[in-house]
């Protein structure tokens, strides 16, 4: 058991330091006092940071910042702990702090799901304590479980993913102004920079040797921590080849048929069930999106291939070299992870039409389509356009809608036939803007 003087000084430590600067997110995480408010997402995103803005938001408003009680459960001075630890977290600090045992106060735990346990705590110090929680955790799994059962109608939960471009702009104190020239050029200039480098904040400032030492040490922390140590993958050398493997395809159809007598052939073991255990892990350590193909029919859905999208296309050109990826894809990453911002992934899906042309991307809202868009790095040669163009032609008519987007990296232009519109948007301008 961990001693008081110890969760004292790191409270105190708190406290005392000066909040670290941070880049303001893009989204809205307000949240009612009556409710838990959960942050979940991918390793290294900045769910931390945003604790330091919800923080500052605090003293901005006058909370005295005695009243907020920050502890990150993976401080090496804390481990390894148990239930009983997280109870004297609190009784020390009510000991420190006695005279906020009548006030609201604010707490943050950062990483909760290291503690085992963690739920039943939490639970209830929300229904007998004054206090407003705040979790952040990077298990989908293991939280969206756990609150299910203990924290069933208490919670409110957040997706944090890496920066979007907005938030990349930002981060470079670039204006998000495409009217003028000048602002043009440092939009189009920033959006190049973003699309090798992706979204991770902690790899902005970097040299691209630092940039690619920390996205390797982010792989491994996401295959040993949260995929093998996790859920005790045996198969140590399987499970790599697979995640290396997927980023290498990254925005490819995946079949784990296929893959299965791949990986058969480069004498790897495994089972078709073991695979397809492997993806449902990958998923809930944020690593990577399947999406589904667009059909009423779940047979179909189920039959038919997935395609894959890596949290950020930041991994990607980290971690597979340069030869095993195109900026084609790259881009296709880009406008997945910009609709997963404003979409599940269960509103997220590929179409095809009846003449077997693809669509990368269909959205739905309240159960309808809403959105139908296709990506292209290069629309200049009038074929490339034609079988764009015509496969949202087909699609508009299918599914009766009016409007549709090609989503590019430079070309702009409005294509129109009979009562359809197509909208040629570089990517720059439609995610600052979608």
């Amino acid at each position: 058991m961990i001693n008081k003087m110890l969760i004292t000084e790191i409270i105190s430590d708190f406290h005392s330091r000066n909040i670290p600067d941070f880049t303001p997110r893009a989204f809205d995480l307000s949240c009612p006092k009556s409710k838990i408010r959960s942050l979940i997402g991918v390793r290294r995103a900045g769910k931390t940071f945003c604790f330091y803005q919800l923080i500052d938001n605090l003293l901005k408003q006058g909370i005295e910042k005695e009243r907020i009680l920050f502890i990150n459960f993976e401080d090496e001075r804390l481990l390894p702990l148990n239930l009983a630890d997280l109870s004297l977290i609190l009784d020390t600090y009510y000991e420190n702090y006695p005279a906020f045992k009548e006030n609201k106060v604010f707490v943050f735990f950062d990483e909760i799901q290291n503690v085992s346990g963690w739920e039943k705590f939490t639970r209830r110090i929300h229904d007998n304590e004054n206090v407003h929680i705040n979790l952040t955790g990077s298990s989908s799994k293991l939280l969206s479980r756990e609150i299910a059962t203990s924290l069933r109608g208490r919670t409110l939960i957040y997706e944090i993913f890496p920066f979007c471009f907005a938030e990349y702009l930002r981060s470079r104190n670039i204006a998000a102004d495409f009217r003028s020239s000048k602002g043009r050029s440092n939009i189009v200039n920033a959006f190049e920079s973003y699309l090798q480098i992706g979204g991770f904040p902690e790899v902005l400032d970097c040299t691209e040797t630092f940039r690619l030492k920390i996205l390797q040490d982010y792989f491994n922390m996401i295959l040993y921590k949260d995929l093998i140590e996790r859920y005790e993958i045996r198969n140590h050398s399987l499970v790599k080849y697979l995640l290396k493997f997927l980023l290498s395809n990254n925005a490819n159809p995946f079949s784990v048929n296929k893959f299965y007598r791949d990986s058969k052939s480069q004498g790897y073991k495994c089972s078709k069930d073991a695979l397809h255990n492997y993806l449902s892990y990958f998923e809930d350590a944020f690593c990577f999106s399947l999406v589904s193909i667009f059909s009423d029919s779940l047979r179909k859905r189920q039959v038919n291939y997935k395609k894959i999208y890596a949290i950020d296309h930041g991994l990607v050109t980290g971690i597979v070299s340069s030869i095993s990826y195109n900026t084609g894809h790259l881009l296709e990453t880009m406008v997945y992870n910009q609709l997963r911002r404003q979409h599940s992934n269960e509103e997220i899906f590929y179409y095809k039409t009846s003449n077997n042309r693809e669509i990368d991307f269909i959205t739905i809202k309240q159960g309808a389509v809403n959105a139908l868009i296709q990506v292209a790095e290069t629309i200049a040669e009038p074929e490339a356009k034609d079988r764009e163009a015509n496969s949202l032609w087909q699609a508009m008519q299918e599914l009766n809608i009016r409007e549709a987007t090609i989503v590019t990296r430079s070309e702009e232009d409005m294509l129109k036939k009979n009562k359809y519109s197509i909208h040629v948007i570089p990517f720059w301008k439609w995610a600052l803007v979608y």
